[in-house]
């Protein structure tokens, strides 16, 4: 591709049996949960072929999956553990290779190879021009560049999308996303019948999930299209901010697009580990009614003393924090956060429980 640097190659002899995953998304694909010990205990079979350079890594060189796998600086992400569901039910003379490219807070534009320049043009936050430079400006050239070397080494036998928070609320989304899949499929000249598509859902309405209603778009991707399959996200834990899986919800969206990515592959699931706790689902325990006026400013009301409200971007990122002392009222002037088309006011009372409300700029 234009614009992007040749890459070395590190193996030579293709393998039939090294499985290669391509794995492209917003924060969540990122990886947003805490890092334990037993995460770093990674087989010498699963192997991520670097898309950025670190102190770990080195772009375009395969290295072990020691989380995290997008870049240096993230966390844990289900592709994890994605990787680990597969070689507990693959044959043991096989491997698993991933390449991970995932900006936080993007929306599905800017993996469209037609319409990432005009998407990136419109980016304002600092933050999020900084993720994007790290894969040249071009992450879908990138990602069709290392899946052409990976090409060389074994088989390319599906695409993992976690993305949707941003945009997934309808039918262009749908229509971006297939687009997206069937250029990955022709400009890598890949056979459709061995390549699933598989597309996670983000965090539920079980778990109060801010973005919960993106789902009802996600959940038609398989509508004519038989190589997508929807990943759920019932019962999958959620950190406080109620946009991102918690370490447990990212070992659990793992495993379920491990599992589905075998029987796509024909593999029969054997019996093996669970890597997470019991799923508690956590509902709050009072409620917060909110309205913004036409000067932006939001006025809240809580059924419960609050010990002080996050003002998240979509990106996870804490914006500002506002001690309440147990009032049970606030106002927040959202005019503070002029970049932000998105926001999430995650509301904690005295007692400890939370509320997240979205907000969406006209």
């Amino acid at each position: 591709m234009m614009g992007l640097a040749a890459l070395p190659a590190t193996m030579s002899a293709q393998d039939e049996n090294f499985y290669i995953f391509l794995c492209i998304g917003q924060s969540n694909m990122v990886g947003q949960g805490d890092i334990s010990d037993a995460d770093m205990q990674v087989s010498d079979r699963f192997l991520s072929l670097s898309a950025v350079d670190g102190k770990d890594r080195k772009r375009g060189q395969w290295r072990k999956a020691v989380p995290p796998l997008c870049r240096q600086d993230t966390k844990l992400s289900l592709v994890d553990y994605f990787g680990r569901t597969l070689l507990d039910n693959l044959p043991k003379n096989a491997r698993v290779g991933v390449i991970h490219i995932a900006v936080d807070g993007c929306g599905i534009d800017l993996f469209d190879k037609d319409a990432y320049r005009s998407y990136i043009a419109g980016v304002t936050e600092d933050w999020k021009k900084r993720e994007i430079a790290a894969y040249d400006n071009n992450p879908y050239g990138l990602l069709i560049q290392l899946a052409e070397q990976a090409m060389d080494e074994g088989e390319i036998r599906g695409i993992l999308i976690h993305q949707g928070e941003t945009d997934a609320y309808d039918a262009r989304w749908l229509q971006k996303v297939r687009k997206i899949y069937n250029d990955i499929i022709r400009d890598l000249d890949l056979e459709r019948n061995k390549v699933s598509l598989l597309v996670g859902e983000v965090v539920g309405e079980d778990q109060n999930g801010v973005c919960a209603r993106a789902n009802q778009t996600i959940n038609q991707i398989t509508r004519g299209f038989q190589e997508a399959y929807v990943i759920s996200s019932k019962g999958a834990p959620a950190a406080a901010d109620r946009l991102h899986f918690n370490a447990d919800g990212c070992r659990v969206m793992g495993q379920r697009y491990g599992n589905k990515m075998l029987q796509a592959m024909g593999f029969e699931l054997s019996e093996h580990k669970s890597y997470s706790s019991t799923i508690v689902p956590q509902g709050p325990t009072f409620d917060v009614t909110a309205a913004t006026d036409d000067k932006g400013l939001l006025f809240a009301q809580s059924t419960e003393p609050l010990k002080k409200v996050d003002i998240v971007s979509y990106s996870g990122q804490v914006l500002k924090t506002i001690n309440c002392n147990g009032k049970t009222t606030v106002n927040i002037n959202t005019n503070d956060f002029p970049e932000e088309s998105s926001l999430v006011f995650l509301f904690t009372a005295q007692n400890g429980d939370t509320v997240s409300i979205e907000m969406q700029r006209q």
